[in-house]
């Protein structure tokens, strides 16, 4: 199955001296997988409103509508991993951006809420496997010394496509539209896939299988020097390192138990924290605190802006403030934003209460991107085991999908049914969690994950 390296603490041999051109074209073409993720993520949260309008269903039934794409992020997520290692890293995307553009066209002709929920499934297919093959496959392109760096780009193109689909939602909300931001979303669907035939394929799945000698064309070319011998050699230890031997069941004992344990954690926190209730719903929260149907449009435009802004100062302070330190202020604070939010609706709207909303929103939005919004994807890899990688990668992708699809049912009946300011304190509760969780979270910086592993397996022996 894949794997979801970041950063593997090798050294390779290779000098680079700059960015060729093919490892450039490479993360501009895969990173439209990023973009498909968080427009799909943006865009449901406007259209909603209007889709319930027209087919005349309830909350519950927006819900799943909503939720639907992520019911087939799950399935992609975990179909993706055998795919890509039988049939290679280039021809899976190819395959994820025609689920995508494909699921996006009919989304946008449906004329039945059947239709649109196979169609959004069809869509979320797409989402969940480009969001792990992109990952993935950017690590394996990457010169070890940025790789850690370029791979969380992943994330901040996610922010990059919330944000255009909240300028899409922002026109088309004057007009009273859906179809057309929905629709239109396939151009990155067809972006990704018609991208696929510029890019090399993965120098680490080709040594994998046996294609050397394409290998070594394609590292030649990625690194713009004849010599990368010592990069195939020492790919080829790694690759056997990585061996997917290990059965479930070993998941959950040892020094294993631990590692997993958090990573997991860490996935389901960066997500249980309320941010998708945030990005679905923003407009609707702003309207509630007291502003109109526009201005709650460019308000949450803003948000996306923060969020886009402050993935890219996360991704240049985490390797001098470390993880850790990151993720405990980041749960704290989030717990901190979510009671004032909590408070603010709790009490009769009063003269500023819409801005100190949309303060504490933009303050929470600050909070999660240089924090969890971050940290998620790249601490979930550093801390699995080489052994483990492919079965840990899946499960926590899993719990991902999983925890969002639940949070995309709950949501708008909970924000109709309890209220803003009750929801709003269970998500602050489960951020307490998040808080005490992160003080148990090592500290990752610097460590190959070779070292991190030697550090559990040092802790348990010693109990």
């Amino acid at each position: 199955m894949v794997s979801s390296e970041l950063n593997d603490g090798i050294k390779h041999p290779a000098k680079i001296s700059k960015f060729s051109f093919f490892i450039i074209m490479s993360i501009i073409i895969s990173s439209v997988g990023g973009i498909i993720f968080g427009y799909d993520t943006g865009i449901i949260g406007g259209a909603i409103i209007f889709i319930g309008r027209e087919f005349q269903i309830n909350d519950y039934l927006q819900g799943i509508i909503v939720s639907m794409s992520l019911l087939g992020a799950m399935i992609g997520a975990l179909a993706v991993g055998p795919l890509a290692d039988k049939y290679g890293r280039r021809s899976n995307l190819f395959i994820s951006g025609v689920c995508f553009a494909a699921g996006a066209v009919i989304s946008g002709v449906s004329e039945s809420i059947e239709l649109l929920t196979a169609a959004r499934i069809l869509q979320g297919i797409g989402v969940g496997a480009s969001s792990v093959l992109v990952p993935v496959y950017i690590a394996e392109l990457a010169p070890a010394k940025i790789r850690g760096l370029l791979v969380t780009s992943f994330q901040l193109m996610i922010t990059v496509g919330i944000v255009i689909a909240y300028g899409v939602n922002t026109v088309a909300e004057s007009q009273g539209e859906w179809r057309f931001p929905v629709g239109v979303a396939s151009i990155f669907g067809v972006a990704l896939a018609a991208g696929v035939f510029f890019v090399r394929e993965s120098p680490r799945w080709l040594i994998a299988v046996n294609r050397h000698e394409d290998a070594r064309s394609t590292l030649v070319k990625l690194r713009g020097t004849d010599n990368v011998e010592e990069e195939i050699r020492e790919t080829e230890r790694l690759n056997a390192l990585e061996q997917d031997n290990i059965r479930w069941r070993d998941l959950f004992s040892g020094h294993i138990r631990p590692m997993i344990l958090i990573g997991v954690l860490v996935a389901f926190f960066s997500n249980a924290c309320g941010i998708n209730l945030v990005i679905y719903f923003a407009p609707k929260i702003l309207q509630t605190s007291g502003f109109s149907s526009s201005a709650s449009w460019i308000g949450t435009v803003g948000l996306g802006v923060t969020n886009v802004i402050f993935t890219i100062i996360g991704m240049l302070i985490v390797d001098r403030v470390g993880r850790r330190p990151l993720l405990i202020i980041g749960a704290i604070g989030l717990t901190v934003m979510l009671i004032i939010l909590a408070v603010l609706f709790s009490v009769p709207p009063f003269e500023g209460s819409g801005w100190l909303a949309l303060g504490a929103l933009l303050a929470y939005i600050v909070l999660y991107a240089i924090s969890p919004g971050m940290l998620g994807f790249l601490m979930i890899s550093e801390l699995s085991p080489l052994r483990a990688r492919a079965k840990v990668t899946s499960l926590s992708i899993f719990v991902i999908f999983a925890t969002n699809l639940v949070i995309a049912l709950l949501s708008l009946p909970m924000l109709n049914g309890l209220g803003t300011s009750v929801t709003f304190w269970l998500f602050s509760a489960i951020c307490v969690a998040f808080s005490v969780f992160s003080f148990y979270v090592p500290e990752t910086k610097g460590k190959s994950l070779e070292e991190v592993e030697v550090y559990f397996k040092q802790k348990h022996q010693t109990r």
